[in-house]
């Protein structure tokens, strides 16, 4: 164990780990730690808690397959994210600009947006079959919910003052739009943005697990059907894995596109 902690220090040590990312290291490595702790003093049966050499070796010996399912997985999710945040955008739009559709429309889709979207796993199954189009559907269908209420949000932010200066200035509803309502509404969108990027994979990963014979979700129940403990937290190793890089890439979408609002974010 000593020679363990020894390795745990010399990579804490490395002066390569940017000041930002000690911490988070560190706090990962004591994880680690406690993990191989419990498993190796506290733990039996090693099939109930497999310690984190043991779910690293699994990883290795299935790297092809666990990267073949996990790239299977985020080609669902970028796939259904693209689809639900045009369909939310422009849904948005619409309720925005039509008295008649956010009488009528949009108080429904609030009630929909109550409802656990993991519940609709059967009826998308019916609907769209058990392929990729019913866990596109099913992801696209959770973002479009969130998409839907920032945008709103975001166009219902922009001050009246700036209103009445753009109609003193006798700009068209389209310009408008275009130069101040869209600008002013990026901020809360990046946040549904960075919110529903990763709430897709949360979807995608449970639709996987009750219908597909692909995905990583898959692979963490054909473990689970073996008994194969170390097998499925190596799944969501990946899962995890899948999920940080989705929430980098959602951040990375929010600075290109509000780089004037930096000073504001998190």
């Amino acid at each position: 164990m000593s020679a363990e902690v020894q390795t745990i220090r010399q990579g804490l040590s490395l002066r390569g780990i940017p000041s930002s990312a000690r911490e988070p290291v560190i706090g990962f490595a004591l994880i680690i730690l406690v993990w191989e702790l419990i498993a190796r003093f506290f733990i039996e049966f090693p099939v109930l808690l497999p310690s984190p050499v043991v779910v690293w070796g699994a990883l290795t010996e299935n790297w092809s397959l666990y990267l073949r399912e996990t790239g299977y997985t985020m080609f669902e999710v970028l796939f259904g994210f693209v689809a639900g945040f045009l369909l939310g955008f422009l849904s948005a739009v619409g309720i925005f600009y039509s008295p008649l559709l956010r009488r009528f429309l949009y108080p429904v889709l609030l009630g929909a947006r109550i409802v656990p979207k993991a519940a609709f796993v059967p009826l998308f199954v019916i609907w769209f079959g058990i392929g990729v189009s019913s866990k596109v559907a099913l992801a696209s269908f959770g973002i479009f919910f969130l998409v839907l209420v920032q945008t709103l949000l975001g166009f219902r932010g922009l001050g009246p003052e700036l209103v009445e200066l753009g109609r003193s200035l006798h700009m068209s509803e389209r310009l408008m739009f275009v130069k101040m309502r869209l600008p002013a509404a990026l901020p809360a969108m990046m946040v549904g943005v960075k919110l529903s990027i990763t709430y897709a994979l949360t979807l995608v990963v449970v639709a996987e697990m009750a219908i597909a014979s692909n995905g990583v979700g898959w692979v963490i129940i054909e473990a689970r059907a073996r008994f194969q403990t170390a097998e499925m937290l190596a799944g969501i190793v990946m899962v995890a894995v899948a999920g940080l890089f989705l929430y980098e890439l959602g951040g990375w979408i929010e600075r290109r596109t509000t780089f004037w609002n930096v000073d504001e974010r998190p």
